[in-house]
């Protein structure tokens, strides 16, 4: 799953696009790709974990874009057992439809507001033998308020804090809701003009 992501993000660099806007041939509303790297830290389960993922989209009057993105945990959770068990290990990606917005603050920093809406799958796995106790999908949504700096007309450089809400986790031995609802912190590098 994490190598779809990254030949996802890898695949839909940007390149500009121009098209006619309106009936006076001399006005062009630009459209561009534009794709970003991030890696996002965040609690599940009462565990700091990292995720890596990307998005990519296209870019509409240079500060809104619209795309997919998506993300998966580096390492696997490892869940506390029951006395004598051997516990459990907590897998979970997740991606949807993505929302992004810039304004311009002073000179290259920007600020920008983000919104993810998709699904989730998470597995839980024994510890000793790796076989499935159980697995999930169910809906998330992310969002996140972040500054941005460019530093260079398509190169940006992010930093951002949100929250994930999910809902309808109902098929993952010693997991809720609650253990993967939570604040979010990312750093992430964009391609792409704004």
């Amino acid at each position: 799953m994490r190598s779809f992501f990254v030949i996802a993000v890898l695949l839909a660099l940007p390149g500009p696009v121009t098209a006619q806007a309106g009936p006076d041939p001399s006005a062009q509303e630009r459209i561009s790709a534009t794709a970003g790297l991030m890696l996002k830290g965040s609690q599940i389960a009462q565990e700091n974990r990292l995720h890596f993922g990307g998005w990519a989209g296209l870019l509409f009057t240079d500060n809104l874009a619209i795309g997919g993105g998506g993300f998966a945990l580096i390492n696997d959770i490892e869940l506390v057992g029951s006395e004598g068990d051997t516990g459990f290990l907590l897998d979970m990606g997740y991606g949807g439809l993505l929302f992004r917005y810039w304004e311009t603050l002073r000179g290259p920093l920007m600020g920008d507001v983000g919104l993810l809406l998709g699904a989730a799958h998470a597995e839980v796995r024994d510890n000793l033998t790796s076989g499935e106790v159980g697995s999930d999908n169910f809906f998330i949504a992310e969002a996140d308020f972040g500054l941005s700096y460019s530093l260079a007309r398509d190169f940006h450089l992010g930093i951002s804090l949100g929250y994930r809400f999910t809902s309808g986790v109902e098929d993952l031995p010693r997991v809720s809701a609650g253990d993967i609802n939570g604040f979010t912190s990312t750093i992430s590098v964009q391609v792409g003009g704004h």
